[in-house]
């Protein structure tokens, strides 16, 4: 079932910071997103912040604005923001404490753990309500070694990877997948990031939470339960960080342990360096 969800943005919503807010305000099958809580863009829609496109997505200054709309039908709010180091500071969780407050579940895909916070996760308790850590890891038990079983995989995988970080590696397999939907046929998404569980995608893995023995396994195994149970015409792998840029370097993976059939490379041609880097 889709849930009802708003998303705080803390200002950043017209920046590539909000990347998780993006995707989210371009479509998800998980969420249903009914406000975005961003003093700098408020009032507005949030589609025509993103990209000139209205989508009834309205853009408020405050939790206390949205509460006192008379549309306040969400169940969780969703943190759109990525911070510096994945870090929750402080006045962001004075807003999660205030979400919690108004009787709305919590979902975050930063590396900190609200629910290692105690006054939040005290709080959720108190008024039975969940915290989704999205980045949280699986026990080892649950986690899968790379077993060849790649090769039964009659689907043509395409691995979409990027030459830097933040170029929208999800954003061009999330349009490519609904995409080859909406002509016919049947495609999947494999998402390995935060995001892309938020919007929806049934198979995958969150890449930078899973020890690095298990990156290859669990890999194949989103793509090996997608062919048994799914048998797609073709399979889209989201891909993470970047070939070229040296802070978090990627690809390998998705070329030789998936067994890709294709690549499809992002660029940004106006870049004149890595992101974040003076080089």
């Amino acid at each position: 079932m889709i849930s009802n969800a708003i998303i705080l943005t803390g200002g950043y919503l017209d920046t590539n910071q909000a990347k998780t807010a993006h995707g989210l305000i371009r479509g998800s099958d998980r969420f249903a997103i009914k406000a975005v809580i961003d003093p700098k863009s408020a009032p507005g829609d949030a589609g025509e912040v993103l990209d000139g496109k209205h989508r009834s997505i309205p853009v408020l200054s405050s939790l206390r604005d949205y509460f006192a709309s008379g549309n306040a039908d969400a169940k969780y709010c969703i943190i759109g923001v990525a911070t510096k180091g994945g870090v929750i500071p402080a006045s962001l969780r004075a807003e999660l404490r205030e979400a919690l407050q108004g009787g709305l579940g919590l979902v975050n895909g930063l590396h900190e753990y609200i629910s290692d916070i105690p006054e939040l996760a005290d709080l959720a308790k108190e008024k039975g309500l969940e915290i989704i850590d999205v980045r949280k890891p699986g026990k080892v038990k649950d986690l899968h070694f790379w077993t060849g079983r790649i090769a039964e995989v009659r689907s043509p995988k395409i691995a979409i990877l990027g030459t830097d970080c933040a170029l929208g590696k999800r954003t061009t397999t999330k349009i490519l997948t609904d995409l080859m939907k909406r002509e016919g046929y049947s495609a999947e998404m494999i998402y390995t990031g935060q995001t892309g569980w938020m919007q929806g995608a049934s198979y995958g893995f969150i890449f930078d939470s899973t020890l690095n023995d298990f990156v290859s396994g669990e890999l194949e195994h989103a793509v090996v339960s997608c062919y048994n149970d799914r048998k797609p015409d073709i399979i889209f792998i989201e891909g993470q960080s970047a070939l070229c840029n040296p802070s978090g370097p990627a690809g390998a993976e998705w070329i030789v342990s998936a067994a890709a059939s294709g690549v499809i490379v992002p660029h940004d041609p106006v870049r004149k360096q890595y992101k974040d880097y003076a080089f």
